[in-house]
């Protein structure tokens, strides 16, 4: 079971994708998927968002394993969205926007490691009030996952204070 600070309190919760294998789900991107059929199970009422693009070396955009999993779940598919062509969590947030948009709100679904800087990319960049759903991090992975967040933190500065200054 996931840690999780979400309550069923935003409509819409957003799953991010991760690394797929052909076109069956990392086992990163299998705990998001669980923790995300869990969640929507307990709140009939969400509506989730697939998230995540296809890389060179993947089978299938990740937002399409995604829902592909959670209806194999007994999630209904109406009440899911796919946006498939983000490649970084930034773009997760903006390419799902017109789904999302207008509300103040949403919950966050990706492993334990990522759930801290996907929090404050939507609150930075799109100044929304988030909470989570943490999924695990595979043992035999988190190591490398963890030094490629802090790299990532610093990425994201750079970037949000170019966006933040730009003329």
């Amino acid at each position: 079971m996931a840690q999780r600070n979400a309550d069923g309190t935003y409509r819409y919760v957003l799953v991010l994708g991760a690394k797929v294998n052909g076109i069956q789900p990392s086992r990163a991107l299998l705990h998001r998927i669980e923790a995300a059929a869990e969640y929507a199970n307990q709140y009939p009422h969400v509506e989730l968002i697939a998230s995540g693009g296809q890389g060179p070396d993947e089978g299938m955009a990740e937002a399409r394993v995604i829902a592909r999993e959670l209806t194999a779940r007994g999630i209904d598919a109406a009440r899911i969205y796919i946006e498939a062509e983000s490649t970084s969590t930034y773009e997760n947030f903006l390419f799902s926007r017109p789904i999302w948009s207008g509300e103040s709100g949403l919950t966050v679904v990706t492993n334990d490691f990522h759930v801290r800087r996907a929090r404050l990319v939507g609150r930075l960049y799109f100044g929304l009030s988030t909470d989570a759903l943490y999924a695990r991090t595979p043992t035999a992975t988190k190591l490398k996952y963890v030094v490629r967040e802090q790299l990532a933190y610093v990425k994201l500065f750079i970037n949000y204070m170019r966006w933040k200054w730009r003329p």
